[in-house]
């Protein structure tokens, strides 16, 4: 008898988020860098440099969640 074969784990749904979430807050910080800023009430303080970096540090610890979570089920 053979031992039977193990289906490989699928990456969690959290890996996908932290991806998605990285990828538009480097959209967002690209644009608000590269974009012609409009005369706003709080232009001084930049929204989007500060969205799109915690949009990508948000990003960051949902991969590496969703890793830690994929290595763990891989694992046991």
């Amino acid at each position: 008898m053979s031992e039977p074969t193990r289906t490989p784990e699928p990456l969690p749904i959290w890996f996908f988020v932290g991806v998605i979430l990285a990828t538009y807050g480097l959209i967002v910080l690209v644009a608000g860098l590269l974009g012609d800023p409009r005369p706003t009430v709080l232009q001084e303080l930049r929204p989007n440099l500060w969205w799109g970096g915690i949009m990508i540090f948000s990003g960051a610890v949902f991969t590496l969640i969703g890793l830690v979570a994929h290595r763990r089920a891989r694992a046991a």
